[in-house]
């Protein structure tokens, strides 16, 4: 399931950073299922993340601010990311390359995790690439949207070198992203209403 779908839905005391809502998932529909459909990703790197690591992020959203923090510790045969807010979700196990057992590049099973996506590990100065978003009734596909990703430059943003990425939805506002080009992580979010942005964790001016 999209990382961003229900996101909105059931965390919305620490963020709403999704195109999608619950509600388009109507009661009356029997057993939908959402599939995520991705274009091929080529990764130039693998996870950058460390045990022992700590990310923090203020999340903002009208007017009123959160904070949202990350710690990555060693787990068996991969990483392990957790939300220290919020223990109702299990920890998120990514191998090398930043997948979890969902085997996506856009979405993570847990909701929760949204400093970090797989797609990350493949940015250039030139990446697009795009997923499009399927509701499954009935053993029929009804397309609900596609997202389309692009790397529109790189800057420095407070002292760190920086992929911004536009990330477009055919549902929802359009979404900019600062990931930094050595962890590649979140170091800014700007969307309509709301805005991330890590406060600890790397150096910044």
């Amino acid at each position: 399931m999209s990382g961003k779908t229900i996101a909105i839905a059931t965390i919305v005391i620490l963020i709403a950073m999704a195109a999608f809502s619950n509600i388009i998932f109507k009661p009356q529909l029997e057993n939908p299922d959402v599939e995520i459909k991705e274009a091929p990703l080529h990764k130039n790197t693998e996870f950058q993340l460390a045990a022992g690591e700590v990310y923090v992020y203020a999340y903002l959203m009208n007017r009123t601010q959160i904070n949202i923090t990350y710690e990555v510790l060693k787990g068996p045969n991969c990483t392990l990311i957790r939300l220290i807010e919020n223990r109702d979700y299990a920890d998120t196990c990514v191998d090398r390359y930043g997948m979890d057992s969902t085997g996506l590049n856009s979405a993570f099973e847990n909701p929760s995790v949204l400093f970090f996506k797989p797609w990350m590990l493949a940015l250039d100065d030139n990446w697009r690439w795009n997923t499009t978003m399927y509701l499954n009734f009935d053993s029929t596909y009804h397309n609900i949207g596609k997202t389309d990703y692009r790397v529109m430059r790189t800057e420095n943003y407070r002292g760190r070198n920086a992929f911004v990425v536009e990330i477009l939805s055919e549902t929802g506002p359009v979404e900019y992203e600062w990931i930094d080009s050595e962890k590649r992580i979140i170091l800014k979010t700007v969307g309509e209403g709301y805005s991330m942005e890590m406060i600890e964790g790397l150096e910044l001016d």
